[in-house]
């Protein structure tokens, strides 16, 4: 998918509100806004008809005597969970699925090998909780990143090895709208993560100083030429196939002429229908191998 100014732009023109300043005309937030809108409305869409679609994967680290772990940040509502597998040995040929349970069969302060997985929150706890350190994969349903414009362009970069902070210089710094975020992520040019959800400390016209963060082993190093976006799990391009940029863009037209009480609207809004429909079938037919039945691992029932 393009660069989402891209995008903003062609909205504007196809809505006539190409005039903007600082005080007049329409906010590129707003339209940021509506377009991040509409990702979301199609995923869940998406979701809803075929949950596999967009699936990710997670290790994380499984510690001695803890029963609760964190689900990634962008696992969608918090609690989309396909599959959980463990590992004693973290080596792959060692996984074995563990089945989802309730809370009814929780078994606190039990260590073993876990079996049994509880989600609760954002978190998962297993049951019984490791024995030993291991590595738990999770695969979930991914929510699709949030778009946000480039906030600034990284000119140098370097890790503080005194106070444990990031200390990054760069221009075209946008103040008003990195102040408004707790967090920031890098991305290339292209839209590609880099480094997601660093606290962001202090924010200058050149200088940007990032709190303590130890970069995952999804992240690559913080570069020059690598720019900022604002917020968690963001990206200046969107996830989705660039031919769903025609609903995007469609879905924000159609919420910047409602907003201008257009009579335009009503089409749009009919127009919007039927394509997020045919978008939503062309994913539902993704695949056209032939689907097996799962043969999952088979576990007699503990008792403690």
């Amino acid at each position: 998918m393009r660069y989402v100014k891209y995008l903003i732009d062609q909205v504007r023109r196809q809505t006539e509100n190409e005039e903007v300043t600082d005080f007049t005309g329409i906010q590129d937030s707003e339209f940021l806004q509506y377009l991040n809108d509409a990702q979301h409305n199609l995923q869940a869409l998406i979701t809803q008809k075929c949950p596999d679609v967009f699936t990710a994967e997670k290790l994380i680290q499984a510690v001695p005597g803890q029963e609760r772990y964190d689900l990634p940040s962008d696992c969608y509502l918090n609690n989309k969970i396909i599959n959980v597998e463990y590992s004693a040995t973290g080596k792959t040929e060692d996984f074995y699925v563990i089945e989802q349970d309730s809370l009814k069969r929780r078994t606190p302060g039990v260590s073993s090998a876990p079996i049994r997985y509880i989600r609760q929150d954002g978190e998962i706890l297993l049951t019984p909780q490791p024995q030993s350190l291991g590595k738990i994969r999770v695969t979930y349903v991914k929510r699709v990143r949030e778009l946000d414009l480039r906030r600034g362009k990284i000119t140098s970069s370097a890790e503080v090895s005194s106070s444990g902070t990031w200390a990054i210089e760069a221009k075209e710094i946008d103040l008003d709208s990195l102040s408004e975020h707790e967090y920031v992520c890098v991305v290339d040019k292209r839209g590609k993560s880099i480094a997601k959800n660093i606290p962001l400390k202090d924010v200058s016209s050149t200088f940007i100083t990032l709190e303590s963060h130890t970069l995952s082993e999804e992240d690559s190093s913080i570069q020059k030429d690598h720019y900022l976006v604002g917020g968690l799990d963001t990206s200046t391009h969107g996830d989705f196939d660039k031919s769903v940029e025609r609903y995007m863009i469609a879905y924000c037209a159609f919420k910047i002429l409602k907003r201008d009480s257009s009579m335009d609207s009503n089409e749009a809004s009919s127009e919007l229908t039927m394509m997020a429909r045919e978008i939503v079938e062309s994913y539902a037919a993704v695949s056209d191998d032939v689907r097996l039945i799962p043969e999952l691992n088979s576990w007699d029932d503990w008792s403690y």
